[in-house]
């Protein structure tokens, strides 16, 4: 039992230091390019986001060693339905990058996470049997990157609305300020049309 709590342990603390995310900015007419190294027979999984810029849209290839292209599209979701997840057909450096190239004037913020993990399933098939602990230890994995998709799924959401909610904060406020300034001018305009007319009665008495 101890030593299934230990390894329970060291699953969680290998899958949460394994899942951190990077966020960047893509300038117009660019793109940024990622590399990772992924051994034969490992699985790789992608997640992304387009959380700040235009339709929210880019254009997303991911290609092998080699060069071939393994996948390829243009993303509009701004919900948490980038992703993407292979099985490494050889060992080598696999790219995947963000193409804003079809934007003229707007940058777009994108969040992505790479995560490898050999296929655990794959070696205990190697041995002659899995034992109970073999079991509960690939279910405990299962489940943790599980838990690890949903909160990466809200902090990518939590992000986008956050985000949207600033952006509309700041319409508003400049929206205010905007008006305020219109009131101001109309009210300087108000005094200064009637001490204009009211200079005009007067001299027109004398």
């Amino acid at each position: 039992m101890n030593k299934l709590v230990a390894i329970f342990i060291l699953a969680c603390i290998y899958l949460i230091g394994s899942s951190s995310a990077l966020t960047l900015q893509i300038e117009p007419k660019s793109q940024e390019c990622f590399f990772n190294y992924v051994e034969h027979g490992k699985n790789s999984l992608i997640l992304y986001q387009v959380i700040r810029g235009g339709l929210l849209d880019i254009n997303v290839k991911i290609t092998d060693p080699r060069g071939n292209s393994i996948f390829e599209r243009l993303h509009f979701d701004n919900q948490m339905k980038g992703k993407y997840s292979f099985t490494a057909g050889e060992s080598g450096a696999y790219k995947v990058c963000f193409n804003n190239e079809m934007s003229r004037f707007t940058a777009k913020v994108v969040t992505f996470s790479w995560d490898s993990e050999e296929n655990a399933e794959k070696d205990a098939a190697k041995g002659d049997s899995i034992t109970p602990m073999d079991q509960s230890v690939q279910k405990i994995e299962r489940v943790l990157q599980s838990v690890i998709y949903e909160q990466k799924k809200l902090r990518f959401r939590e992000q986008s609305n956050r985000d949207t909610s600033e952006s509309t904060n700041a319409r508003v406020v400049w929206w205010t300020i905007a008006e305020v300034v219109v009131l101001v001018v109309m009210a300087i305009g108000q005094i200064w049309y009637l001490r204009k007319w009211f200079e005009t009665r007067s001299s027109g008495r004398v």
